[in-house]
This record gives C-alpha cells, structure tokens and sequence, in this order.
C-alpha cells in the first residue's frame, strides 16, 4: 500500500475515494489514519499535525503514526515537508526532493529499538526509486523540482535564530524544517520506503528582511499545494509500482 504523510497546509488528499478513519492501535501509541483508493489502488493519508494542526512537531507520536501505517500493509510513503530555504535564490514557492538530513532534534523517540542493538545503514535514506517518479513526473507536468537537498531538522516548534541558520547552512544544509525526523529514520527502520518534498514556504531567519510570519507560510503553501497534487497525480502509476 501507498501512503502519503503530510505538513502544514495540506490537510486534504484531493483525488482520495471512499475515505474512512481507522484508528489504528500500536505498542507506541494509537493513530487515526484515512484509508480510500486513488485509481482503484489503497492509499492511507495521514496528517501529521492532525487535521486542525493541534499538534506541534516536538509532540507528534512518529513511533505510532509509523507502526500504525506498517499494520496497515504501507511499503512506501510519500512525504510532504514544509521547509524554510537556506539559499536566497530558492524562495518560496519552491520543490525541492531531498535525499539527506541533519537530524538536530531532542527529546524524541527516534529509534523502534530500544530493547535491542540494531544498527541500520541511512547512507540513502531517501528511496531512489520513488524520488525518481516523483522527478519524472515533475519533468512531465513542466514543474521545477529541484532533484537533492539536505534538510536540517530542528525541534521547533519556535522558528530558528539567524544564528543556528547559519549553523545550518555551514553544515551543507539547504532547507530547515521541524518534522522530518525521526519520521524518515522509523520508516527506514521498518523497511518502508519513504521520499520527501520539501515545500519551501520562507527564507529561513537571517536571510530575509522581514520577520517570519505563519501566515505568509500558510499562503504560500496554499499556493504550492495544487501544483504538488498535479505532480502526486502524475506520479501515481510509477509509485503504486514501487510500493508493488
């Protein structure tokens, strides 16, 4: 089964038939999950902030969202990642599929082993058979989607300093976000194939000449978003054959 999780501003799944909630129990914690068809073929959608955003990053259960969708069948998740830019010429508005992260948070179960010594390999953690349908479809549907990227992952939910955004940008980063692990070290541990687009809705602090706002970011989103969804739409056949 194909899953999509998603970010900020994106609380729907368009194109999603016969939707249903399932509340999903696990050893880590409950999570209500959709469950419908996009093409004839099962898809689970969940939203990471729940559908009214009540959720802070530092509070999402990732180990129950992640063990709810590996119940359900799921073999691949496609991600959304709402993401300041560390580069002033990739602005808002901007795709961007990332293939590594700097993980920067605290405080989070990060790991589904913690009875048990398991070391696993992150040197692609990004699944390259999914990025490249979701590249394909890019180039089909004439969409800039920028092919790498480095996200930096930062506890939040306070915006960063200027200070720690050139950290950021020092260490090779190119987007910053709060959400993006442990969701994609659990989905590796599962061996759920998992990619992510990072939706660049601000330059991150320092490199703008105006404070953060939310509600330019969720302007911003709400902009990008129909452009995503043709991408999604295009790329389904080429992920439905990936998640097999």
């Amino acid at each position: 089964m194909l899953a999509f999780i998603t970010g900020s501003g994106f609380y729907t799944l368009p194109g999603l038939e016969g939707a249903e909630d399932r509340r999903v129990v696990t050893r880590f914690g409950e999570a209500t999950v959709t469950v419908g068809t996009m093409g004839g073929r099962p898809v689970a959608f969940l939203p990471r902030h729940g559908r009214d955003h009540s959720i802070a990053p530092h509070r999402i259960d990732y180990r129950a969202n992640l063990a709810a969708l590996d119940a359900l069948g799921v073999s691949a998740i496609v991600a959304t990642a709402v993401s300041g830019s560390l580069h002033p010429e990739v602005g808002p508005g901007s795709l961007r599929l990332i293939d590594q992260f700097i993980d920067l948070t605290w405080g989070r179960a990060s790991t589904f082993f913690d009875e048990e010594v398991r070391h696993v390999d992150m040197s692609e953690p990004y699944d390259p058979d999914l990025r490249a349908a979701l590249l394909d479809a890019a180039r089909a549907e004439g969409v800039e989607l920028i092919p790498t990227g480095t996200y930096v992952c930062f506890n939040g939910p306070r915006f960063e300093t200027p200070a720690e955004i050139e950290m950021a940008r020092r260490m090779g980063g190119d987007l910053v976000g709060m959400t993006g692990c442990p969701e994609v070290i659990l989905a590796r541990e599962l061996g759920i194939r998992y990619a992510s687009v990072g939706v660049v809705s601000n330059l991150a602090a320092g490199l703008s000449a105006e404070p953060l706002s939310v509600d330019d970011i969720v302007a911003i989103v709400d902009e990008v978003a129909a452009v995503l969804h043709r991408v999604i739409d295009r790329a389904l056949p080429a992920l439905f054959e990936v998640a097999g």
